[in-house]
């Protein structure tokens, strides 16, 4: 039997991703410590964080924001890099010393990071943040023990469903009513495949994509990836009717439909390509993640809808995070720098009204997305102040969230794996592969094999 999923509230307030504005200057934070003769210590840090390249007017906004801080904080350098978490080369370069001072990771990955030492403890710092204690219980239970505290969340994400509005209209279908449950994508996708001969439904399966998505869908039809029993110990709990389920409708939209297309090998950054092309019908992701990149490439903002989290009976949907940690390795000085940076821009743009309001300014004025609907980093009320305090300046359709929107107060949110993750989706990575790939592929046979390999991981984790 399955343990119920308890219930996180819309205000499952993970900072959200403002990538934008000309931050006021501030000396706020914690302050560096001070040398010898009294003076704050000069030091360097390397962050993660920096836009893609490909993003120039991000990129423009973001060195302007280190100009910023650094004329603030004349003893801080920043040295930024564009190179994003990854999965299978993040934790060599972390074990080899060669992680950046200020990490960008996923709300998966902190509790190994913790249990091997390999993080900052940051609560002699912390406390000098201003609104660090209205930031979320639900996520800081994750990043933090036994009274330290190891991290700050970023942004936050929830699944959904994203969708070209026009191929919608190109294939009779409503772009304001999409579909809520998988029969009813299952339908649509075959007939915009059909009608304008996209790929009705776009799909993901390497770089751990696959396993992150069986896991979110799987959630959608009650079942869950790992269960805790009695004695502590973790097992798989996937191989059971939720899942089976979920791998069943893919293989008939693959091979019965053909509405899935024929691109089903790639990871996320492919499919946002193919999808602001505008060769995707709809696909799942988390659509206020999706949409700046979506613009960026020059994607059309008229064209681009946010539904709900396609349902299988369950009224849940996976939700998550990125969180920002500082390596053990960094010095006293180089983590009380890498907190401020992180109070500079990550939180103020959110809860200090005008650092806001001329942060919006600036990013509509670079021509970068204002008022994408999130979910917020603090209170429901602070971020209705936030969302008056932009108001002049929003220039994206907030009209074709609002299926997506609605959603969020409906549905359970059902965290990620809390152990191996990662390793977990990496395992799960073929068994989607091979359903999309072969249309003779043994659901039951391979969904065996992948307990055992997960079983074999958990294994390894146990306390």
């Amino acid at each position: 039997m399955h343990q119920r999923k308890r219930r996180l509230v819309a205000t499952f307030v993970l900072v959200p991703a403002l990538a934008a504005g000309a931050v006021a200057c501030s000396s706020s934070g914690a302050a560096p410590e001070p040398s010898e003769d009294g003076e704050p210590e000069s030091v360097t840090i390397t962050v993660m964080g920096k836009p893609a390249a490909t993003n120039t007017a991000a990129v423009a906004l973001f060195e302007r924001q280190v100009a910023e801080f650094e004329k603030a904080n004349p003893e801080i350098t920043i040295e930024a890099s564009d190179v994003p978490w990854d999965a299978k080369t993040f934790a060599t370069r972390l074990a080899g010393g060669n992680a950046p001072t200020l990490l960008r990771i996923p709300l998966t990955e902190p509790p190994a990071l913790i249990e091997r030492g390999q993080v900052a403890d940051l609560s002699d710092v912390v406390d000098e943040i201003d609104g660090f204690d209205e930031l979320n219980p639900r996520v800081m239970q994750f990043l933090g023990q036994d009274g330290a505290v190891y991290g700050i969340p970023e942004k936050s994400y929830a699944f959904g469903l994203v969708y070209n509005r026009d191929l919608f209209e190109q294939a009779g279908l409503d772009p304001d009513e999409p579909p809520t449950t998988w029969d009813e994508v299952r339908e649509d996708a075959a007939q915009i495949a059909e009608k304008t001969g996209k790929t009705g439904f776009g799909e993901i399966s390497t770089n751990n994509s696959g396993g992150w998505h069986l896991t979110g869908y799987t959630y959608t039809d009650g079942g869950q990836m790992i269960e805790q029993k009695a004695d502590g110990t973790w097992v798989a709990a996937f191989n059971d009717d939720p899942t089976r389920e979920v791998l069943e409708t893919w293989q008939k939209m693959r091979w019965d439909d053909d509405s899935l297309g024929d691109n089903v090998l790639g990871k996320q950054e492919d499919l946002v390509a193919e999808f602001t092309a505008g060769n995707v019908g709809m696909w799942v992701s988390a659509p206020p993640d999706v949409y700046p990149n979506y613009i960026a490439q020059g994607g059309d903002p008229e064209a681009f809808g946010a539904g709900p989290m396609p349902q299988g009976g369950a009224d849940a949907t996976l939700a998550g995070a990125t969180v920002l940690m500082v390596s053990a390795d960094a010095t006293e000085a180089e983590k009380r720098a890498a907190v401020k940076w992180i109070e500079y821009r990550a939180l103020r743009p959110n809860y200090d009204l005008a650092v806001a309001a001329e942060t919006a300014k600036a990013s509509a004025a670079d021509g970068l997305p204002v008022g994408v609907p999130v979910l917020p980093i603090f209170s429901d009320e602070t971020y209705a102040a936030y969302q008056d305090a932009i108001a002049e300046y929003v220039n994206v359709p907030v009209d074709n969230f609002a299926p997506y929107v609605a959603s969020l107060s409906e549905f359970d949110y059902i965290p990620e794996p809390v152990v191996a993750s990662q390793e977990i989706y990496a395992a799960l990575d073929p068994l989607v592969q091979a359903v999309l790939t072969d249309p003779n592929a043994d659901i039951d046979a391979l969904l065996d094999d992948a307990e055992s390999r997960v079983n074999t991981i958990l294994a390894q984790h146990a306390s």
